[in-house]
């Protein structure tokens, strides 16, 4: 496991994050390490926009996307 050191944070971020760790009835240690590891699980926006173009992509070509509004302007 790593250790990390959070330097120049505000007292007052702390004095929330403090309350935030207590009304979850964790030391800060261990909320401020849920945080992390979930910030760290989280895709990031470009991430998740790389996924959507190689599924897009992969499933239709710019045709049948054409085709597919066409369609859907028919139906309207």
């Amino acid at each position: 496991m790593a250790t990390l050191y959070v330097r120049d944070l505000s007292e007052e971020a702390l004095a929330e994050l403090k309350i935030r760790a207590a009304r979850n009835r964790q030391s800060l240690q261990a909320y401020a390490r849920t945080l992390l590891e979930q910030e760290a699980a989280t895709p990031s926006l470009d991430d998740v926009i790389a996924r959507i173009r190689t599924q897009v992509t992969a499933r239709l070509t710019t045709d049948e996307v054409l085709d597919e509004i066409e369609r859907g302007r028919r139906h309207e």
